[in-house]
């Protein structure tokens, strides 16, 4: 027997000798081999893991890109495609006309109307302040010579003025004056009558005076812009100055042409019939008693042609 207890033998020996350093309880020993075993398969589990994520889900976030290709700078560009027909864009439509405010003022009218690049409405602009000055001249006169009964037929001082300025009734040969060099119908021989200074021609007024040049020569140029328009009213005050003329030198020639024009402008303005017209022939025979058959040939063709290239303005009447 040994001194440290009975004497063993076999494997027990060697096993009690070569675990005799080992500080584990005996208990331990028989718990190793599923611990080791436990804490392989957690490692195997967790490396798969990671494995999987640093492998599948980078190949799925981030594709692999196809390798760059480098173009052969030796060889031609290659032709850009030929652009895409596109169908043509419409023009957007012009703006209409501002709606007229159906309650504005006189004052507020003939400001309007005024202030408008249209020479159409200038003149428009004169016409509302004439039938003003009018009525406010003719008010005492009425009164004596209308009826009662008829007055009604004509403005009142209030209805024709209304709130007008006294700065626009200064403005009218202004308005007058820029729709006569512009051809607007009527507007010429309105410049005439109304004289250089506005108070009218009458038997006694000297337009030839040297002071009245300059409007002298405005007027001529609205005549003939109102001829070039197809405006009766100029067309027929230069026949009257050729035939007779009063201010020029007298041209039967010339006063036959305008005589045709205004006859062709008339029928197509008009639209005045056949058997009106027909006056014209006595007007042509007493025209042409000092022509030659070719002078009056010629001036018909000339007045002919001067009615059909005269073009009224947009919106005149």
């Amino acid at each position: 027997m040994s001194p440290n207890g009975p004497a063993t033998r076999g494997p027990a020996r060697f096993a009690g000798r070569c675990c005799a350093g080992l500080p584990y309880h005996r208990a331990v020993h028989n718990r190793r081999p599923f611990v080791i075993a436990s804490t392989v398969a957690v490692a195997l589990a967790g490396g798969a893991l990671f494995y999987g994520m640093s492998h599948g889900a980078a190949a799925v976030a981030a594709p692999a890109l196809p390798p760059p290709t480098f173009a052969d700078v030796s060889a031609d560009p290659a032709p850009a495609p030929p652009p895409v027909a596109t169908p043509p864009v419409a023009p957007a439509p012009a703006a209409a006309a501002s709606a007229h405010d159906p309650y504005e003022s006189l004052s507020q009218k003939v400001d309007r109307l005024s202030r408008s690049a249209n020479p159409v409405d200038a003149f428009a602009a004169y016409q509302i302040v004439t039938a003003c000055i009018w009525a406010r001249d003719h008010e005492g006169w009425m009164a004596h010579h209308i009826l009662p009964s008829d007055r009604g037929l004509l403005p009142t001082t209030q209805q024709a003025c209304g709130d007008i300025a006294s700065d626009q009734i200064q403005s009218r040969l202004r308005w007058l004056e820029r729709a006569a060099l512009a051809g607007v119908h009527h507007a010429a021989t309105e410049m005439l009558k109304e004289g250089p200074d506005g108070l009218g021609v009458s038997g006694s007024s000297d337009i030839d005076a040297p002071e009245n040049a300059s409007w002298k020569q405005r007027v001529d140029a609205a005549l003939d812009a109102g001829v070039h328009t197809c405006d009766p009213d100029s067309l027929e005050s230069r026949v009257n100055s050729y035939e007779s003329g009063l201010g020029v030198e007298q041209d039967r020639a010339k006063a036959l042409t305008y005589w045709v024009a205004y006859m062709d402008c008339r029928q197509r303005l008009v639209g005045a019939s056949g058997s009106v017209l027909a006056n014209g022939d006595s007007v042509t025979q007493r025209m042409g008693t000092t022509l030659s058959a070719d002078q009056i040939a010629r001036a018909v063709s000339d007045g002919q042609r001067l009615a059909r290239d005269a073009q009224p303005l947009p919106g005149d009447q």
